[in-house]
């Protein structure tokens, strides 16, 4: 059986993208791993992506969870620098 650690050195996304997808998705974080693998894979899974880091931020910022926000803006940076946003889908 693999573990997440495994299935993580399989793809090409960090474990903090995981968590990302894992918390905009509430889904545990190895069907976020799959999910993930799944959409880095194309332009427009990319953008959703893109979509979700903005997503988790603009609603850390709105309930002023302002420590989860910081540390998302990080990981988004990270993302973005590795995986810019695709500009046609």
């Amino acid at each position: 059986m693999l573990s997440l650690t495994d299935c993580v050195d399989f793809i090409d996304l960090d474990g903090d993208t995981i968590d990302v997808i894992a918390e905009h998705e509430h889904i545990p974080a190895m069907l976020a791993a799959e999910l993930g693998s799944e959409l880095i894979a194309s332009r427009r899974g990319l953008y959703r992506l893109h979509v979700m880091h903005r997503e988790l931020i603009a609603r850390a910022a709105a309930t002023g969870r302002l420590a989860h926000e910081k540390v998302l803006r990080r990981v988004y940076g990270a993302f973005s620098r590795k995986y810019p946003m695709p500009k046609h889908l």
